[in-house]
């Protein structure tokens, strides 16, 4: 809106008291990769980890460290693992795990590698190259772990800690010597979900549940406006009903006179849920006494609504919700776990939350002008990549002609020019190739080389280590290609619902084809 069309502040402001917001904060808008039109959404389901609460990264990583290495170091582990620090920049969703090299890559659109680290140590280019040379890499699921979901980050921070450890002091674990990479990697992912599972985390964060999570006013509001605009609301979460009471207690209890507790703010709700195989298993339903927590010792098939079920699967929820899949829209965190898998079995539309944005937006807004510069050189660049390659094989031709004695004499064929003047025209003109290389060479160079440094400069600005989560490479991260391929829409926090109109109608930018341009 330009400024001679702003609202007064008493206008916004009882616009906002009746549940209408006209202005979005940048950071806080709803992307659109596929046509979805709101207003034809009559149900609309969350996750809850990431999705309706936010956890506050660095009080979880320590503790998600703290109580993992207690693990690792009961089974023999050294102890200065005691000494690793979160360091929640380091590790960040959409990198891949190579087991067998100890290493740590992100990956553009197509596969690519565009940058390794060895435990905590940057590889240069010509390492990198030489380990990574096929086109896709991660197929080798033995190999390879995807980095799918914040939960996931400690375990990579601590991870590369010991590789770390691994390489410089092997003698630290005793005589039988230090666990391969590949090994380590699976101890350390058993450790920390035995601590997610064996309850070491969970019940820190029960008793102290406001140390772990931002509380965000926006919440409750922006739940009653979907409700009071006709939406069925549904809870799906793979916690289990004592941690997602805490939690979402923390969150909407008390915080509107109208519901009497957190429950009653969705139509129906599913805890313990085993996403994803939820998408695809039979597993039926299982009543929860929210007054007790206890389970019912009778399955059901088909949940109803105001109660609290545990485990399930998607037919039996369908049944319950009563619309078509593409009547749902299902918000969640995890793209494999929430995006992909229900995206491909359920048909339901999808929402990925991905509070990165909330940091990486405001520094595209300062960047503004150096990321223009970077993709219009990026170009240019690619402009004359192409022309180099042309220009190489018009020289190797005509090197070829210059070679071959016939070529001149068929050049004067037909012409007023001797063979010693064909042959002469033939050398000027590789003369004129050779130059014109030379400069399409030095252009390329200078280009390729301010391009490089210019990005440095920006991804350093997003992430010191990895650059922006959603790009790589001048081109999307995979993890940025995964969110634009299977979430139709996306956004930093399901609070941003507050500031878009239920009856709106989300249209995606259609882009062209390399040729139609």
């Amino acid at each position: 809106m330009s400024s001679d069309q702003e609202l007064p502040d008493p206008i916004r402001r009882l616009l906002r008291n009746v549940g209408h917001e006209h202005e979005t904060p940048r950071a806080r808008r709803i992307f659109t990769n596929r046509d979805l039109d709101f207003e034809q959404v009559p149900v609309v389901g969350f996750d809850m980890d990431y999705t309706l609460a936010r956890y506050r990264q660095t009080e979880l990583e320590a503790l998600s460290l703290e109580t993992t290495v207690v693990k690792l170091v009961a089974q023999g582990w050294p102890k200065v693992l005691h000494q690793v620090q979160p360091d929640p920049e380091f590790a960040i969703r959409g990198l891949v795990v190579d087991k067998l090299r100890g290493n740590l890559l992100k990956m553009d659109r197509h596969g690519y590698v565009g940058r390794v680290y060895h435990g905590r140590t940057m590889l240069e280019r010509s390492q990198r190259k030489d380990i990574y040379r096929s086109q896709r890499v991660g197929g080798e699921r033995a190999r390879f772990s995807y980095v799918d979901t914040l939960f996931s980050l400690p375990e990579v921070t601590l991870y590369a800690a010991v590789v770390d450890l691994i390489d410089s002091e092997p003698q630290a674990w005793g005589p039988g010597g230090p666990p391969d990479y590949a090994s380590a990697w699976t101890a350390v992912r058993a450790a920390i979900d035995e601590a997610h599972q064996d309850d070491s985390i969970k019940s820190r964060i029960k008793a102290n549940v406001a140390a772990y999570f931002d509380k965000d006013p926006d919440l409750a509001p922006t739940l009653h406006k979907l409700r009071s605009a006709g939406k069925k609301l549904f809870l799906l979460t793979n916690s289990l009903f004592p941690y997602t009471n805490s939690v979402m207690s923390y969150l909407l209890g008390g915080e509107d006179d109208a519901y009497e507790d957190w429950t009653s703010y969705f139509d129906w709700c599913v805890v313990g849920s085993r996403k994803p195989g939820f998408f695809t298993d039979t597993e039926p339903f299982w009543e929860i006494d929210v007054a007790t927590g206890r389970k019912s010792t009778k399955p059901i098939a088909t949940p109803g609504k105001g109660r609290v079920y545990e485990g399930g699967n998607q037919m039996g929820l369908q049944r319950a919700l009563g619309v078509s899949p593409d009547e749902i829209l299902y918000v969640g965190d995890h793209i494999y776990g929430d995006i992909v898998q229900s995206k491909k079995t359920s048909g339901w539309r999808t929402l990925l939350i991905a509070d990165e944005l909330e940091r990486e937006m405001p520094v595209r807004d300062d960047y503004h002008v150096a990321l223009e510069e970077i993709l219009t050189l990026s170009e240019l660049w690619e402009r004359l990549s192409e022309e180099v390659s042309d220009q190489r094989y018009l020289q190797r031709g005509l090197e070829l002609l210059h070679a071959n004695e016939l070529s001149r004499e068929y050049l004067a064929q037909g012409q007023p020019l001797t063979p010693d003047q064909s042959a002469a025209l033939l050398d000027q003109i590789r003369v004129r190739a050779r130059e014109r290389l030379k400069r399409l060479r030095a252009h390329e160079d200078s280009v390729a080389g301010y391009v490089k440094q210019r990005s440095v400069e920006v991804d350093r600005a997003f992430n010191r280590y990895w650059g922006s989560v959603f790009a790589e490479r001048y081109d999307s991260s995979f993890f940025g290609a995964q969110l634009e391929e299977y979430a139709c829409l996306y956004t930093s926090r399901v609070s941003n619902f507050l500031f878009v109109s239920p009856h709106r109608y989300f249209r995606a930018p259609h882009g062209a084809m390399p040729h139609w341009s």
